[in-house]
């Protein structure tokens, strides 16, 4: 991250701008902006599929910017409206069956928003199943609390209870969402689950570590949000905007470079 190199975390520099930075961190905390990643990317989702329904080859589609930032807009304000009374839930520990099924029907909402059309012809509900699959084990895998402890500078996970249920319910369900997407003739979904299926299958399969889940709450997303762009590619914009926001704040917050792409050496060296 350039703004690591340029402001290290031990000098003077980072200190003053970290005063700065505060109403920011503080913004991104009250806001719950991280959570947008999910909101958008489940909008999005929704009109890159209504793309897909008018033009099955639609690729790379710029003029469809007006109308996506309308929908993205809306689902901001869906989502602020949707928490302040209470039905969107988050916790620092496990949720309820009954906040899950919320939580699942919210962004399933997100998407259903993002695809929706004046013309009925342009509806096919059917092509929803795959992406409701793929939206209900996103939720569950969210379900592992990644933690940082700021003084030890180590990552632990909450709890490890259900990783097996959760993880064999998220790993079916994107099997289904690959089998029917491709069955559906969709490209964006199938291809999608078969990437993402492997991750709930590393940490259902591997000894439990942090990293593993790490990964699972990451890429999954990323490649989600990716294959939108595909149609939609200035989404991928709207997204690094947001993406780098994050890590700003993050860094001041923290002192590390966080959400990242990249594993840490001495996970490598673990995995060796």
């Amino acid at each position: 991250m350039i703004l690591a190199r340029v402001i290290p975390k031990d000098s003077n520099s980072f200190k003053k701008n970290r005063k700065r930075m505060s109403f920011f961190v503080q913004f991104v905390d009250k806001y719950n902006i991280s959570y947008l990643f999910g909101v958008w990317t489940a909008t999005i989702a929704g009109y890159v599929y209504l793309l897909g329904n008018i033009d099955r080859y639609s690729y790379w589609e710029w003029s469809g910017l007006p109308n996506g930032v309308l929908r993205i807009l809306l689902s901001t304000l869906f989502f602020y409206s949707f928490s302040s009374f209470g039905f969107w839930r988050t916790s620092n520990k496990r949720l309820e069956q009954a906040a899950l099924i919320y939580n699942s029907f919210f962004y399933f909402a997100c998407f259903i928003l993002g695809s929706l059309s004046f013309n009925v012809l342009e509806f096919n509900s059917v092509g929803y199943l795959p992406y409701l699959a793929f939206i209900i084990s996103g939720v569950l895998i969210y379900e592992f609390k990644v933690l940082y402890n700021l003084e030890s500078g180590n990552w632990s996970v909450d709890s490890w209870n259900k990783k097996n249920s959760y993880m064999i319910a998220a790993f079916i369900l994107m099997v289904f969402a690959t089998f029917l997407g491709y069955v559906l003739d969709d490209p964006i979904i199938s291809t999608v689950g078969i990437v993402s299926l492997f991750f709930p299958a590393v940490v259902l399969i591997w000894p439990s570590d942090v990293r593993h889940i790490k990964r699972l709450q990451f890429y999954p997303l990323f490649t989600f949000a990716m294959f939108t762009c595909v149609r939609a590619p200035w989404f991928f914009i709207i997204l690094a905007i947001l993406f780098f926001f994050l890590r700003s704040t993050n860094y001041f917050k923290y002192g590390i470079v966080y959400p990242s792409f990249g594993v840490h050496l001495e996970e490598i060296n673990s995995d060796v």
